[in-house]
């Protein structure tokens, strides 16, 4: 029986999977490292069945995205999704690669290099049982997700138009939860002009961008609404140039998230008032959207979705729940254009984006049956 297949390859494989993710987490892959991507990248290439087309596209940035195609992909395909980036800068301080009390701790093993030897070790062992040319299959393996897809969210929203839906490989919950929901987010530039002059002067209004920024950064903050799943954070500002000028030029970055298409317009809607409706004589303001992010959501063929991969982990002996999550990921834009998308595919960790990040290691072979077993459900592929 296929399952039994499957398990026993992968109980084989828990040395390769695990050396894997060895090298790929001993390789920094900021996004800023261009070269580092694409080592990890040339790494994980080196991994993936021969039988999967391939082919790259390189950014301005020189960092490539590798698209890999099925030999029976010419229909609705399944499309699988990871990123090799990380948020770690080559002089971070992080915890090196260990693996202790049945943790795997590193950079990058939860956020989401475990998602990738998750998605590459599935593909092996389908290849080698010979199902992996039955399966109609996609693969999207950015390296630019921890900023926001900024190249390849395109090349995600293209191969949508194809896709019967999407595997996502974020890092699982702690509970053993997959995502089947994330907020939006959008993030801004927010710019305040005034008029400089000398601070001790008595005569006329004082026209400070600073007062003015504050104003708006308040006003901002005060959007946040818990109930509804909205959440607007004011996350850097700058300004000024010293004690006796006042200030003609002040600065700040901001995002807020959301959980559906309504709270993103009525919010956009506001933030657009509180930037119009200057309040400092003698001040201007302006902003700009940085990036985007839209809900993922529930869409036609979710809840099937969800019913074949909880029935797949049942077969398996593994309790799976489903979360909502406040983070994004490449999910988000697949569901705004009507693909069901299940995300946290990768393994079971915490402390993403943190010197402790880690990964249980149990997770990490059980997550490998299930992306294995749950392809050849949704392939159709029987004994």
């Amino acid at each position: 029986m296929i399952r039994q297949r499957i398990r026993e390859r992968a109980a084989s494989g828990r040395d390769q999977a695990l050396d894997l993710l060895e090298s790929l987490v001993r390789i920094n892959s900021h996004w800023g490292n261009p070269d580092g991507v694409n080592r990890v990248g040339a790494l994980v290439l080196d991994q993936i069945p021969p039988v999967l087309k391939r082919e790259f596209t390189i950014d301005g940035n020189g960092v490539r995205h590798h698209l890999l195609t099925g030999p029976d992909a010419n229909g609705k395909a399944i499309l699988l999704v990871g990123h090799l980036d990380t948020v770690f800068p080559p002089e971070s301080e992080t915890t090196p690669f260990a693996v202790n009390d049945g943790k795997i701790v590193g950079p990058g093993t939860a956020d989401m290099k475990g998602g990738i030897v998750v998605l590459v070790r599935a593909l092996n062992i389908l290849n080698d049982l010979g199902l992996l040319e039955q399966i109609p299959l996609k693969c999207l393996i950015n390296g630019d997700e921890e900023v926001g897809s900024p190249f390849s969210s395109e090349m995600v929203r293209d191969l949508a138009a194809g896709a019967s839906c999407g595997l996502i490989f974020e890092c699982g919950g702690l509970d053993n939860q997959v995502v089947t929901a994330r907020r939006g987010v959008i993030r801004f530039n927010l710019e305040a002009t005034g008029q400089a002059r000398h601070a001790g002067v008595k005569e006329g209004p004082k026209a400070s961008a600073i007062a003015e920024l504050a104003r708006m950064v308040l006003a901002l903050e005060g959007l946040n609404d818990h109930a509804r799943g909205i959440s607007v954070n004011v996350g850097t500002v700058h300004g000024g140039e010293a004690n006796n000028i006042v200030p003609d030029l002040a600065r700040a970055t901001f995002e807020f998230r959301f959980r559906d298409s309504e709270a993103e317009k009525e919010i956009l809607e506001k933030v657009q008032y509180i930037v119009g409706n200057v309040t400092t004589p003698g001040c201007g303001a302006t902003f700009e959207t940085l990036h985007r992010r839209p809900c993922m959501i529930s869409v036609p063929g979710s809840e099937e979705l969800v019913n074949v991969l909880m029935e797949t982990a049942a077969d398996l002996g593994q309790s799976v729940t489903a979360e909502e999550r406040g983070g994004a990921s490449d999910g988000n834009f697949l569901s705004e254009m009507g693909v069901p998308v299940i995300d946290g595919l990768g393994p079971v960790g915490d402390l993403d984006h943190s010197p402790l990040e880690y990964i249980l290691e149990e997770s990490l072979y059980e997550r490998i049956e299930l992306t294995a077993l749950l392809l050849v459900r949704l392939a159709g592929i029987t004994d």
